[in-house]
C-alpha cells in the first residue's frame, strides 16, 4: 500500500514540469524525434527523475542526490536502473538534465522543495551537501 501512495505521488510529482520545461511539450521526452513512438510514461518519468538527480549533482553546488533512493524510486517505477545507463533511456535522462540547465537556479531550489527532506514522496532525495 506504501509503495502503491509513493509511487502515485511521485507521478504525480513529476508530471508537474520544473521551471525550464514549461515550455517543452508534454507527453514524450525533450528534444524527441518527431517519428520516435511515445515512450512509456513511466519510463519517461523514471528518465526525468534520474535527469533532475544528475543535474543537481553536476550544478547545484549546495545539494545532491542520493543514489540508493534515485534507484529505489525507479525500480517502483517498473524500470531496470541498468536502462538507466545507456542507450535511448539514458539519452532522455541526460536530455531532461540538459533542460534543467535552462534556469539553473530556478530548478535547483525546485529540487529541493519537491525531493528534500519535506518530501512526502521521495524524501531525502535532493539533500544538502
Amino acid at each position: 500500500m506504501r509503495d502503491t501512495m509513493i509511487l502515485a505521488g511521485l507521478l504525480a510529482c513529476l508530471a508537474a514540469p520544473l521551471v525550464a520545461q514549461e515550455a517543452a511539450p508534454s507527453g514524450g521526452p525533450p528534444d524527441s524525434m518527431p517519428d520516435a513512438p511515445p515512450m512509456d510514461k513511466k519510463r519517461v518519468m523514471a528518465a526525468r527523475l534520474t535527469g533532475l538527480v544528475g543535474f543537481t549533482n553536476s550544478s547545484c553546488p549546495d545539494l545532491q542526490g542520493d543514489p540508493a533512493l534515485l534507484k529505489g524510486a525507479v525500480e517502483r517505477l517498473g524500470v531496470d536502473p541498468k536502462d538507466l545507463e545507456q542507450g535511448e533511456l539514458a539519452m532522455v535522462a541526460r536530455s531532461f538534465s540538459e533542460t534543467y540547465q535552462k534556469d539553473v537556479p530556478a530548478n535547483c531550489k525546485r529540487a529541493i522543495e519537491t525531493f528534500g527532506p519535506s518530501s512526502r514522496i521521495v524524501p531525502n532525495l535532493i539533500v544538502k551537501r
